[in-house]
């Protein structure tokens, strides 16, 4: 009997939240009333996580800039920071367990109370997934029972070697051109690019670039934009790693903070680092047996494991015109993607999403910052299950044209349950000898619906190559419904 062993990370939980966080916010004394709301923009991330028996509790805050027309005219804002807890319960959760959330900020809006007050509204997604580490078994040859057919699969499986975070910040004095004196940030955007990973012995060293872009307020009330990118580093420990392994790196922002320094703004990021190793095992499975002189019995058991798979990409392009009104300068464009339907067709799921865009620009007819929200459908298609997307914006360009702003945007979206497969384990078996019969018989069979060759063969307990080559099958993968087949035993 030969055995392999794979070390899974085996999901026990999946759970998706919206949350609706709410916050008001007084105006500050020094700054002017109210008139109406231009933008609200934010950041959201989770800064703090406590796994028990049953339950993850998730603690976050959602970094909040409200921008505004003050009754003296200006444009101004107001930086406000919103918190919000949640308990994720589950009965599959142990103090052994694992999570990885993916929090995204979907909506964000403040509403005018009063010339001094206001109140804020936040939609969060935070899609949560629970793991434990778990060694599976898997018998690849059987070799001390005589005259068994086997029903087998290569595979290349991903089996774990470790999973291990870091923490680590960035901390920067961020220059403005120009030499304009920094009043007041309006919006800062993080994105994180460009990650890399190199192993070394027992360490992995992980690298990424944070880009960092800023719309800020001067104090000769004009609009400014920043932009730098900071180099992220951390060392992260990870016994037995080789460089013949497979590392996957994410960076998740835990905290968050800018502040205005005259002609700079101080940056501090902090990020938890998480990085999953694992090795390529090459596995001969075998999915089904049976045997030709035997009885054999056995117990089949299902799991989900990780396999080395082609990237599914599907990549859409968007090429619109969008009328926005006395546009003179483009300061910044957010990009939000989200799935709003999902409908099956044949053995292809299509996916209704909707691009999300929030144009900030400078009119030539009026100060300040302003703002146009613009929603442009598209459809993905994927063949085979049904999985969640992931987005990627390949390329987005915006040129000004008259009154029109050109949208050129190339969206790469992946299906991200591609490198999972649900395979079949034979444990527990057991062999019996049946009563030999000598005397030679020959059928003849007529294929039916839902039948396959190995389905037959087992059926008569006969040679699954005999069966092919006695019927001179050239295509054996494809048989059909009334199909004549002769069996001989």
């Amino acid at each position: 009997m030969e055995k392999n062993t794979v070390v899974i990370n085996k999901k026990t939980a999946s759970t998706t939240k919206i949350l609706e966080v709410y916050g008001d916010i007084i105006v500050p004394d020094i700054k002017p009333d109210i008139v109406n709301v231009i933008n609200t923009n934010g950041t959201a991330y989770i800064y703090k996580k406590d796994i028990t028996t049953g339950r993850v509790r998730v603690d976050g805050n959602v970094d909040t800039y409200i921008v505004y027309l003050a009754d003296n005219g200006e444009t101004r804002s107001i930086q406000t920071t919103l918190t919000f807890a949640e308990n994720i319960e589950e009965t599959n959760i142990s103090d052994k367990s694992f999570s990885k959330e993916n929090i995204v900020l979907e909506n964000i809006e403040a509403k005018v109370l009063n010339e001094r007050k206001l109140s804020i509204k936040a939609n969060v997604k935070i899609k949560a997934e629970i793991y434990e580490k778990s060694e599976i078994e898997i018998t690849s040859e059987f070799n001390e029972i005589e005259g068994v057919e086997k029903l087998k699969e290569n595979l290349e499986i991903k089996s774990i070697i470790g999973t291990n975070k870091v923490k680590t910040s960035i901390k920067e004095n961020i220059s403005v051109d120009n030499n304009y004196q920094v009043a007041e940030i309006l919006k800062t955007d993080v994105e994180i690019s460009n990650l890399e990973n190199k192993i070394s012995y027992n360490k992995v060293l992980a690298k990424a670039d944070a880009n960092i872009k800023i719309i800020f307020l001067a104090e000769d009330g004009k609009i400014g934009v920043t932009e730098t990118t900071i180099p992220v580093m951390s060392f992260i420990d990870m016994e037995k790693i080789t460089d013949q392994n497979i590392c996957n790196v994410e960076y998740n922002i835990r905290n968050m903070l800018f502040k205005v320094e005259n002609t700079s703004i101080n940056c501090q990021i902090d990020f938890e680092v998480q990085c999953d190793a694992y090795e390529n095992k090459s596995i001969e499975v075998i999915q089904d047996m049976y045997g030709i002189k035997n009885n054999i019995d056995f117990t089949k058991r299902d799991v989900e494991v990780q396999v080395n798979s082609n990237d599914n990409f599907e990549k859409v392009n968007i090429n619109e015109k969008i009328l926005v009104e006395d546009v003179l300068n483009i300061f910044d464009v957010n990009c939000l993607i989200k799935v709003v339907n999902t409908n099956k067709i044949g053995s292809f799921y299509n996916y209704e999403c909707e691009l999300n865009l929030s144009i900030y620009y400078e009119a030539d007819n009026r100060n300040g910052l302003n703002v146009k929200n613009i929603t442009l459908p598209f459809i993905v298609k994927f063949e085979g299950d049904d999985g969640d997307l992931e987005f990627n914006i390949s390329k987005k360009q915006f040129t000004i044209n008259n009154e029109n702003v050109d949208c050129d945007i190339e969206i790469l979206s992946k299906k991200t349950n591609n490198n999972s497969k649900r395979i079949t384990i034979i444990e527990d078996v057991k062999c019996s000898d049946i009563e030999e019969d000598n005397e030679y018989k020959m059928y003849m069979y007529f294929v039916k619906n839902g039948d396959t060759l190995w389905k037959i063969a087992k059926k008569f307990k006969v040679s699954l190559n005999d069966l092919i080559s006695i019927n001179k099958l050239e295509e054996p993968d494809k048989i059909n419904i009334g199909d004549r087949l002769y069996i001989m035993k």
